[in-house]
């Protein structure tokens, strides 16, 4: 049987059972597409049950070759639950890739805006309004982006996907709807629904709880690459650096909130993470800035 005829069914299943992102479909789909290139052009398989442990580990070392460990780990995710799928619906007598040892992948610290550096981005959108160099929707409308994304730790999907209905004003918090499909109540505090209730009393009109908070000027809405643009617009006026994503500024409202004291299961329940383990690299952050600290004050670090 032809290995194409077989991952499109593969996706539509997970699409619907582990009901995950859109950008994780993307990387599975991309994954198993170089799999097959691999396998047309250094190899005689043909099927999915004719690929064997050595084409695997074959495969692994290519990728080894190319690509970190990291980007290494993404490929190999996508396959290895292509070929649990597989086995399961007996398309293939063994799982190749079953015994097959993964690298473990570094542990990079997330790169961070300070909280003077934070201030000063959050200022931009009133200070190039007030200088007459965007327009008043813009500075209300980005200023609503920027204060949610860093008083939330939403990600930009969950930001983009945020309707008024949502939002809870008296509580000062929002429902989201995360990774998993799981639902999570989450606190912006009072400088987010401020700039919300700026932006409601100065754009006017009716709000229904189904419109979407964050839109253009047309009431439309906006893609994940105009948020990007926009951040990084804000970020060249401010002199920081432009490499700054909105999920940085995730890692920026996590850091902060562990070196304020906050509980680190607090902040996974805030953040979203269905493990701690994923939360926990914040705290190599903290430890970090403790090493600097130290090495910096005592006398014989």
């Amino acid at each position: 049987m032809a290995i194409e005829f077989h991952y499109a069914d593969f996706i539509q299943s997970i699409e619907i059972e582990r009901q995950l992102s859109k950008h994780t479909l993307e990387s599975y789909v991309t994954s198993i597409e170089k799999f097959i290139a691999f396998l047309l052009k250094y190899t005689s398989i043909r099927c999915w049950n004719d690929v064997d442990e050595f084409t695997v580990r074959q495969y692994l070392i290519e990728l080894l070759r190319k690509y970190k460990k990291s980007t290494v780990q993404n490929r190999l995710s996508g396959l290895k639950s292509l070929f649990i799928f597989l086995k399961k619906y007996q398309i293939i007598e063994k799982n190749p890739f079953k015994s097959l040892s993964v690298p473990k992948k570094e542990k990079t610290l997330p790169k961070i805006l300070s909280p003077n550096d934070m201030a000063l981005l959050l200022s931009q959108p009133k200070k190039l309004f007030l200088d007459e160099k965007i327009s008043q929707f813009l500075y209300l409308r980005d200023t609503l982006i920027l204060e949610l994304l860093y008083n939330s730790g939403m990600r930009l999907s969950e930001l983009l996907s945020l309707r008024y209905g949502d939002v809870d004003f008296g509580q000062c918090s929002v429902k989201i709807i995360g990774k998993g499909n799981r639902e999570r109540i989450c606190p912006i505090g009072s400088y987010s629904i401020r700039a919300l209730e700026q932006f409601i009393a100065t754009i006017g009109g009716s709000f229904s709880p189904t419109m979407f908070v964050i839109v253009n000027e047309q009431g439309g809405h906006l893609t994940p690459r105009q948020v990007q643009n926009r951040l990084k617009f804000y970020l060249q006026q401010s002199n920081l650096p432009r490499d700054i994503s909105p999920h940085k500024l995730r890692h920026s409202y996590a850091t902060h909130m562990l070196n304020n004291g906050a509980d680190l299961r607090l902040v996974q329940e805030l953040l979203g993470h269905a493990n701690l383990s994923t939360t926990q690299i914040y705290t190599h952050v903290n430890s970090a800035a403790l090493q600097r600290a130290y090495r910096k004050a005592h006398p014989h670090a």
